[in-house]
């Protein structure tokens, strides 16, 4: 039997508390090296940022990047020469307009080798911040509460002015946008969808249901749980007129009417950001927004409950 809950099923709970164990540590759930942990992203133009998306996410212990990359050579031009010293497999790369269905279509292609396993699926500009320490750990507590993937609704993220300029290079976007808003969107007129479910299972029939991953993906039943993280969303930078009037040309593109939304309120008003109800970064302040959700005490009795055979 493979799965999420292999661990339950094999030995019950002394092998759960075993794997438990092992994700503190860092290791594989048969002890031999670090647990294998692969990201699927679809990059394009973030240049600036996505040196510091690498190490975010290999702090986090990511192991290997499959990325699928938009646009021309000269756009990707730091992510194609980044490829030689970190741990990066290039999967596909395309030119032409963006469409978010060749998007999912060239991500599910790349999803369809890795059934059977964890997976992180995340945007160059999201940097994913997870209840617990690492992923690993957070995936014992999902399969600990039997669920099979993780929620974490994007917040956006801020210059203290509210400017959309920065550096050419970032090197640590938290300090360059410390200023996090979870309404952003709906302040410039928009109604844009902010869920994500950036970790999850993959099955053998597991797919991608939106090129931004923002439904539940398809293929088995989702199990969700209490526990939530957060995408960080790093969308208005110095890039930011350059993309939005890429979609705005771009008649077909389905988010078209979005960004014009945006392009309109950054012209009315000093292309300056609306700063209303945001607040400064913290780890602690997520937590005390419940933004940020570990395992709660009562979701760990009814799994405690369920691996005896107690709760159904």
């Amino acid at each position: 039997m493979t799965g999420p809950f292999v661990c339950m099923a094999v030995s019950g709970a002394r092998t759960t508390n075993f794997k438990f164990a092992v994700a503190q540590s860092g290791l594989n759930y048969f002890g031999v090296g670090p647990m294998e942990i692969k990201l699927l992203c679809h990059i394009n133009a973030d240049d600036d940022l996505v040196e510091a998306w690498l190490k975010w996410y290999m702090r986090l212990g990511v192991t290997q990047f499959h990325l699928v990359v938009h646009g021309p050579p000269t756009e990707n031009a730091r992510i194609l020469e980044l490829a030689k010293t970190y741990p990066v497999v290039i999967e596909d790369t395309y030119e032409g307009p963006f469409h978010t269905e060749e998007k999912r279509r060239r991500l599910n292609a790349v999803l369809s080798r890795f059934s059977n396993q964890w997976v992180v699926v995340a945007d160059s500009d999201e940097f994913l911040e997870l209840p617990y320490p690492t992923i690993a750990q957070t995936i014992e507590k999902l399969e600990f509460a039997r669920a099979n993937v993780l929620l974490a609704p994007m917040l956006q993220h801020l210059k203290a002015d509210g400017t959309v300029d920065s550096p050419d290079v970032i090197n640590d976007p938290f300090q360059v946008f410390p200023v996090c808003s979870e309404n952003l969107y709906e302040k410039m007129g928009s109604n844009a969808y902010l869920p994500k479910h950036p970790l999850f299972f993959c099955s053998e029939k597991t797919e991608l249901a939106d090129g931004g991953n923002h439904q539940p993906r398809r293929g088995s039943e989702v199990q969700t749980s209490a526990m939530r993280g957060v995408t960080h969303h790093f969308k208005f930078r110095r890039t930011v007129w350059l993309r939005l009037e890429r979609m705005v040309q771009n008649k077909e593109h389905p988010w078209r009417h979005e960004s014009v939304q945006y392009r309109e309120y950054l012209a009315m008003h000093a292309n300056h950001l609306p700063l209303e109800d945001s607040f400064p970064y913290s780890r602690d302040e997520l937590f005390r927004r419940r933004l940020l959700r570990k395992l709660s005490l009562r979701n760990k009795i009814k799994s405690i409950g369920r691996t005896i055979g107690v709760v159904h």
